[in-house]
């Protein structure tokens, strides 16, 4: 079995993340290595130059000999650690980048994204600080095996020349590693409390944003500032637990350290006054014992910082909804020095050409409710076009989001020309199907990166594009037309020309099956007429559509009622006004569809 489907701990994971650039982390293990085990030979020199000033040493040996060794080792120090940092920061990034990149990858093939879309604080931080963590939990490591190395050469060599302070020395970092274990519960429980208040202070700072209209009409202004207050007082706290935490973990490691090291050189200078230790002996200890202590540190340090993974590790697998890291851990290739590969053209529409889209039981309801739709009929054939339509909460939007994956079936199937689609969500997408959602969502960059997405540019696609949208009489309006930046989820644009900008985007990619949920909504009638007359007038086109307005229901060549989220009725506008009440009603505007 490989790694990715046996469930994987911190321990094997961070094995994993280590092996995909292991070449680049040996090497910075080895230069950063080589600059923690300078110590050793420094103390070396010191010692022998103390013994030459006080005629303790060796014949051979000169103090200006020893003082430009030094001088070279310090040159030749500088330069391992400018290596050191060259290597490192390849891979930091590479290991951060396949972290990030698959996080995302994971995070687009959500059975239910509306999860992820609708906790967007979690999202940024599961991105940003929880995979951060765990590359700096991976950095401890770089640090760890030359500080041991040294540490046991230094033990080694203080043992030679007196056993029992050198037993003393080694006191500090098993007290050390004893304190963390007992402070791992602890460790794991603040963590998790500063990086949940985290999220819900972003959570409700991008609501506020998203809902200013909202709350100017319900005059909430003051009583939201005041909750943002208050998740941000719940956030700083928790922060500072966590934080103070941490250093008092440090500083007992650190004073641990240095109390034991104060201790150890009153035994040494009471030795050299019995003459068991030269100067140089003294000068050595002086330079191994902080040293060893600091090593004792790291060690606890990194006992810390994998409680602190272990915590990022679970976030970021709940959040992609998998009992183990193993997604987030899988090789792939990451850009940092050259360009990625070009993005695929799609393959033409006619390659997958569509005779009937049909749904077969389709049930999906939503968790801890028995909202949804269910047991759902529709067959739609080539050329046709079908709507939907329902009063409001009907279950229209939610049926749209099912077939096309967006949401988990409970049960039931979706077929293309007959056959089962197993994954709607990778299958329903260009160039077999196009779709538009409900609320269309624009990025902050020019419109006609909005439209194309992705795509290469083509002026003239984008131009009929356009007109299809029925847009061409807006773009000269607008600041910059087409490459105007139209801000963040499209605000400098009006609600009608954000639904055709997003309509536009989907006439661009050439698709069998178009899917609206809602186009017309913030449309007026003449727009939504000349929308479908150009649609129809150009393609031979099969559209599912969701719409309550009369344009669309008088071209249907079928209506799908759907009423508390079952089938109440289908048929064409002349049957379903003659037979059926819910129509009747909806066409009357008695109810609000």
């Amino acid at each position: 079995m490989t790694d990715a489907v046996l469930p994987l701990s911190t321990g094997r994971t961070a094995w994993r993340l280590v092996r995909y650039r292991l070449g680049l982390y040996l090497g910075t293990i080895l230069f950063r290595g080589t600059d923690d085990v300078v110590p050793f030979a420094k103390g070396l020199i010191m010692k022998a130059f103390f013994d030459v000033l006080t005629d303790g040493a060796d014949a051979g040996l000169t103090a200006w000999t020893l003082v430009a060794l030094f001088v070279v080792l310090e040159v030749a120090d500088r330069g391992v650690l400018f290596l050191a940092a060259i290597i490192g920061v390849r891979w930091r990034f590479s290991v951060y980048s396949l972290l990030r990149t698959n996080l995302l990858k994971s995070v687009l093939t959500l059975r239910n994204p509306q999860k992820v879309s609708s906790a967007s604080g979690e999202t940024t931080n599961r991105f940003r600080d929880d995979a951060e963590g765990v590359v700096s939990y991976l950095e401890q490591y770089i640090h760890l095996w030359g500080n041991l190395i040294f540490a046991a050469l230094a033990i080694s060599y203080m043992a030679g020349i007196d056993v029992t302070i050198t037993a003393i020395t080694v006191l500090p970092a098993i007290l050390i590693v004893t304190i963390v274990d007992i402070a791992r519960k602890h460790i794991v429980r603040f963590r998790t409390a500063q990086r949940e208040a985290t999220e819900q202070s972003t959570n409700f700072a991008n609501e506020i944003f998203q809902s200013v209209l909202a709350l100017q009409v319900a005059t909430a202004e003051s009583a939201a500032v005041e909750r943002y207050e208050q998740l941000n007082d719940d956030r700083r706290q928790s922060t500072i637990v966590d934080n103070l935490f941490n250093q008092i973990l440090g500083s007992v490691n650190v004073n641990i350290g240095q109390l034991a090291t104060g201790a150890i050189l009153i035994l040494v200078a009471e030795r050299m006054h019995s003459g068991g230790f030269s100067v140089g002996d003294f000068v050595l200890f002086t330079t191994y014992v902080p040293e060893v202590a600091r090593s004792g540190s790291l060690i606890g340090r990194v006992m810390a910082q994998h409680r602190r993974a272990e915590v990022s590790l679970g976030r970021m697998s709940k959040m992609i909804e998998s009992d183990s890291p193993a997604p987030l851990v899988e090789y792939g290739p990451v850009y940092l020095g050259e360009a990625p590969p070009p993005i695929p053209t799609p393959a033409p529409a006619t390659q997958y050409p569509l005779q009937t889209f049909e749904a077969v039981g389709v049930t999906s309801i939503f968790p801890d409710s028995t909202n949804g739709i269910h047991d759902i009929d529709l067959h739609i054939d080539s050329g046709s076009f079908t709507v939907v339509t329902g009063r409001i909460g009907s279950g229209k939007t939610t049926l749209v989001r099912a077939l096309l994956g967006a949401l988990p079936l409970d049960r039931g199937r979706i077929l293309w020309n007959g056959e089962t689609i197993d994954d709607p969500k990778t299958f329903l997408v260009p160039p077999r199907s196009a779709y538009t959602p409900q609320v269309p969502r624009l990025f902050s960059e020019t419109l006609q990166d909005n439209i194309l997405l992705g795509l290469p540019p083509d002026d003239e696609a984008v131009a009929a594009a356009v007109r299809m949208g029925v847009m061409e009489h807006d773009i000269p309006t607008l600041e910059n037309g087409l490459d105007t930046i139209v801000g963040p989820r499209g605000v400098k644009l009006s609600g009608g020309q954000i639904q055709r900008a997003a309509a536009a985007r989907m006439f661009v990619r050439d698709a069998q099956l178009y899917v609206f949920d809602d186009l017309s909504s913030a449309l007026d009638v003449d727009t939504e007429r000349l929308l479908w007359e150009r649609l129809f007038a150009t393609r031979n086109q099969t559209c599912l559509v969701v719409s309550h307005r009369r344009p669309a229901l008088q071209r249907a060549d079928q209506i799908i009622v759907l009423k508390d989220g079952r089938v109440e009725a289908t048929g064409t506008l002349t049957e379903l006004l003659d037979s059926n009440q819910e129509m009747q009603r909806l066409w009357m505007g008695e109810v609000n569809g």
